[in-house]
């Protein structure tokens, strides 16, 4: 089934039919169908977020009465005109829909939508094969890729030589070119270069071109859709960009960054060869001058320069950035423990406790943790940094009664550790006493009284009464060691061997006698 409401995003994005047809994996035909029926009843991207694949496939396959082909209370452009004005160095089919929709307004008519503006606006191009002519529109495309040289700068401290890795992003209309190095190729290294990119070009274009690494891109089997990481397609949503991986080993589809990844090798990382860096920083300082000298180098075939073009027309072009810049996230699975909470980096965050047992999703990013099940956002954490262990705990999320769950609840624990003796007993309820929440007290607990599998019933009650005559609230990792190093064991008595001296005591007799028997 067609990819309905993802054909309506690209489109309403201002994206052509072909480029369409190739991200979704749909014939071209399939995309003109959808358009079409979307402009004949009037739908938008926003009117089908809320229904369901069955109803949106309805609206599609359906079919359509005859008086919904043509609507003649709304005035018809003159896409003749508009196709010439396109040509015009700036301008965009945004625009002229733009002064189209005031025009109409002034003189007391009705003005297309934007959606249905475009969609006539595309066929009669098509129709006269105007769309061959222009291969790069402004604002419309960036591509990006990594660089194979790698830059190097030294360690302060050692003297070893350090290699990066140079981050590229070209925009296709003016080659108005960004670079930067990075110490890795990560995913949060990869993200970030694209946030900056956005940041110096002052815009978004609609469509990204990234090559098939797999920092954006999980898998791209031939002849259907690339999965995109998740990271990577939060970023292109909150930026409003299409995002279209190149075809597997066909560098052509993205010829520019292959082109001026070629031309910054030269007059970046080769013209900073004999620089000496002490740091990352350092580098892309200079780096970023020598970029800017590149982008202000006239063109050798044709006049300008890339700076003169972007300054001039494609800045103008580009969508305007949000209010902040999006802030790398990295996506965990984690699920619901007993305690109504979730665990990562060894800390602990609180989920409503309808919620145990099921797996939920982590958005994690340097400030806050937001915990999603099912794509719904159940709550939102700051992050915990500092000891490993710390809970962030909702009193909402925890269940009106430490009964609530069938399974685990501080009773249970404690007719556990009876089972072991006084001194476990005396430790695990000394753990619950330090917890406002007694389910935050589950996991320590449990940890502990799993000690006795291991090293029996007896060296855990050693060890918890050894604990407790030097610590006065002992913990797992406490009573773990004393087991590891053997202290729980009772000293035994040295083994020496006692030496026992006979002494020969001469008696009254022995004197009596002279000293003779």
């Amino acid at each position: 089934m067609p990819n309905y409401s993802e054909i309506l995003r690209l489109h309403e994005l201002g994206i052509g039919q072909r480029k369409i047809a190739q991200q979704v994996q749909s014939s071209r035909d399939t995309i003109r169908k959808v358009i079409e029926t979307a402009v004949q009843q009037n739908i938008s991207y926003g009117d089908i977020l809320s229904k369901t694949d069955e109803e949106i496939a309805k609206i599609f396959t359906g079919t359509q009465s005859s008086a919904a082909k043509a609507d003649p209370i709304y005035e018809m452009p003159d896409y003749e005109r508009l196709a010439k004005e396109l040509k015009r160095p700036g301008v965009t089919m945004t625009l002229l829909w733009e002064e189209y929709s005031y025009e109409c307004r002034q003189s007391g008519k009705i003005p297309y939508k934007r959606s249905q503006f475009m969609y006539h606006f595309d066929q009669h191009l098509q129709h006269t094969g105007f769309t061959d002519i222009i291969h790069h529109k402004p604002g419309e495309e960036i591509e990006v890729d990594w660089a194979g040289t790698q830059p190097r700068w030294l360690d302060p401290d050692t003297g070893e030589v350090n290699n990066g890795y140079l981050f590229i992003g070209v925009l296709a209309f003016s080659g108005y070119a960004y670079a930067e190095a990075c110490a890795d190729m990560k995913e949060e290294s990869w993200i970030n270069c694209h946030v900056h990119m956005f940041e110096y070009f002052q815009g978004v274009t609609k469509l990204l071109v990234p090559d098939n690494l797999k920092t954006g891109v999980t898998s791209h089997p031939q002849h259907e859709e690339a999965d995109l990481n998740h990271a990577y397609q939060e970023m292109a949503e909150y930026y409003g960009i299409a995002i279209v991986p190149a075809r597997v080993r066909h560098p052509k589809d993205k010829p520019l960054a292959e082109n001026v990844v070629n031309q910054c090798t030269k007059y970046i990382i080769a013209k900073l060869r004999d620089y000496q860096f002490f740091s990352l920083d350092e580098y892309n300082k200079q780096a970023m001058k020598e970029l800017e000298s590149f982008n202000c180098r006239p063109f050798q075939k044709k006049p300008g320069s890339r700076e003169e073009i972007y300054q001039n027309i494609e800045l103008d072009c580009l969508r305007p950035l949000p209010q902040y810049g999006y802030e790398y996230a990295e996506w965990r699975k984690a699920k619901v423990q007993a305690n109504s909470h979730v665990a990562f980096d060894k800390k602990y965050y609180s989920v409503p406790h309808e919620y145990i047992g099921q797996e939920v999703d982590l958005r994690v990013t340097k400030k806050t943790i937001t915990v999603y099940y099912q794509h719904s956002s159940l709550c939102i954490h700051n992050r915990i940094y500092g000891h490993d262990g710390a809970y962030d705990t909702f009193p909402e999320h925890m269940p009106a009664s430490s009964n609530a769950h069938e399974e685990w609840n501080k009773d249970r624990f404690i007719k556990w550790a009876n089972e072991i003796g006084v001194s476990t007993v005396e430790v695990i309820t000394n753990l619950f006493a330090q917890y406002k929440y007694e389910q935050q007290g589950y996991n320590g607990a449990k940890s502990i009284l799993m000690l006795a599998s291991k090293y029996s019933k007896e060296r855990l009650e050693n060890a918890c009464g050894t604990a407790l005559a030097h610590i006065s609230h002992p913990r797992y990792k406490n009573i773990k060691a004393i087991l590891e190093n053997k202290q729980d064991k009772p000293e035994e008595p040295s083994a020496h061997i006692r030496t026992i001296e006979k002494t020969f005591l001469r008696g009254a007799d022995y004197y009596k006698g002279g000293g003779q028997k």
